[in-house]
C-alpha cells in the first residue's frame, strides 16, 4: 500500500513515520508547507517524492492512501480534498476541531464511499485489545466500575488553553473508555489550576453499559514516570492495563494472569510503536482499505468522542474562567 504523508512535525517524525515503515506500508511521498521541510523529511524516511501542497501530491498519482498529522484546525480542508479525490485517509486524532465538523466530514466520506480511519491508537494497543477481549467475555460480566488516569508533565500551551488540552490529551482516555465500555453520559467534573505548574481534572460519569466511571487527568505529574492507567471491574473479575504495556486479568476465583511484551526480544511485536498502538492502527488502515476489516475508528465515532469532550468542556468552562485569572 503506497501512502503519502501530510505533516512533518515532531509527532509525525517521532511516531508516525517509523510506524508507517514498521507497519509494512510503502512511504511514497511527503507533503509539508515548505520545500525544505518536505525534502528533508522525505530524505530522512526514504520517500521518493515531496510536495508543498496536497493538491500537487494527489495530482502526482500513485497513492493508495494518505496519512495526515496536522493541528486540529488544518484537518478539514485536507480531508475534504482527499475524500473528494476518492483517496482513503488515516488521520491522527482528533481529526478536526469539533464534533459537528467531523460529522460533516463523515457525511462527505459516506457519500464518496471513501474510508477515513481516525488514529486513536490506544484502541489498537495490544494490552488494551486484550483488556477488551476480557471485558467482552461471558465470565467477566457486564462492567460495573472503571477508572482511567492520564498524567503528564508540564506543558505551557495546555495551561494557557484548557479546551486545547482536553482535545489534545485527555481525549485519548475518553475515546478508550468509549471503546471499552460504551458511550459516556452524566458527566460531572472538578478543575484545579496550579499557576505556572499545570492543571488537573477529575470527573465521574456513567456509561451506557451501566458502569460508573471516573477519570483523573493532569499536567502536574512527570514525564519520567507512569503516564496512564485503566482498571475495569465486572462481576467479581477485574482487568488492569498499566502504562499501556501490561495487562493483568484478575478472575474472581483464580490467580492473576499477566501479559507484558518481552522487551529483551527485538521482535516487531515488542517494539514501542506496536505496544503503543501506532503500528497496529496503521495496519488496520491497510486492512480497511483492502476490504479485509470493518473500520473500528471512523469519523462518526471520532465525532462522538469530541462530543463527549465538548460536554466536559462545558462543565468546566466557568471554573476555568475563574481559576485562570487567579
Amino acid at each position: 500500500m503506497r501512502v503519502g504523508v501530510v505533516g512533518t512535525g515532531r509527532h509525525a517524525n517521532n511516531a508516525l513515520y517509523p510506524s508507517i515503515l514498521e507497519a509494512g506500508l510503502d512511504l511514497a511521498a511527503v507533503c509539508a508547507r515548505t520545500p525544505e521541510r518536505a525534502a528533508s523529511t522525505a530524505a530522512r524516511w526514504g520517500a521518493g517524492a515531496h510536495h508543498t501542497s496536497v493538491a500537487d501530491m494527489l495530482a502526482a498519482g500513485g497513492l493508495d492512501g494518505v496519512v495526515v498529522a496536522v493541528p486540529p484546525a488544518a484537518y478539514r480542508p485536507i480531508l475534504t480534498h482527499c475524500i473528494e479525490a476518492g483517496i482513503p485517509v488515516f488521520c491522527e486524532k482528533p481529526g478536526g476541531q469539533s464534533a459537528s465538523e467531523l460529522r460533516e466530514l463523515a457525511a462527505l466520506a459516506a457519500e464518496a464511499r471513501t474510508e477515513v480511519v481516525v488514529g486513536y491508537m490506544k484502541r489498537f494497543a495490544p494490552a488494551y485489545q486484550r483488556a477488551r477481549e476480557v471485558i467482552g467475555s461471558a465470565d467477566f460480566g457486564s462492567p460495573s466500575l472503571a477508572h482511567f488516569t492520564f498524567a503528564m508533565g508540564r506543558v505551557d500551551e495546555y495551561l494557557a488553553d484548557l479546551r486545547h488540552y482536553l482535545i489534545d490529551n485527555p481525549v485519548h482516555m475518553i475515546d478508550l473508555a468509549r471503546y471499552l465500555l460504551g458511550e459516556i453520559d452524566e458527566i460531572s467534573a472538578v478543575l484545579n489550576v496550579v499557576p505556572t505548574v499545570g492543571l488537573s481534572v477529575s470527573l465521574v460519569a456513567r456509561t451506557d453499559s451501566g458502569a460508573t466511571c471516573s477519570f483523573d487527568f493532569c499536567t502536574t505529574a512527570s514525564f519520567t514516570h507512569r503516564g496512564e492507567f485503566a482498571e475495569v471491574y465486572g462481576r467479581g473479575d477485574s482487568v488492569v492495563v498499566d502504562n499501556v504495556d501490561t495487562c493483568t486479568y484478575r478472575p474472581a476465583d483464580g490467580p492473576a494472569q499477566v501479559w507484558r511484551p518481552n522487551y529483551t526480544l527485538p521482535a516487531p511485536s515488542n517494539s514501542a510503536w506496536t505496544v503503543m498502538g501506532f503500528v497496529p492502527a496503521l495496519q488496520h488502515f491497510h486492512d480497511v482499505v483492502a476490504g479485509l476489516a470493518d473500520n473500528r475508528s471512523d469519523l462518526e465515532s471520532a465525532a462522538r468522542t469530541l462530543e463527549t469532550i465538548e460536554l466536559l468542556w462545558h462543565r468546566l468552562e466557568s471554573s476555568w474562567s475563574v481559576l485562570r485569572d487567579e
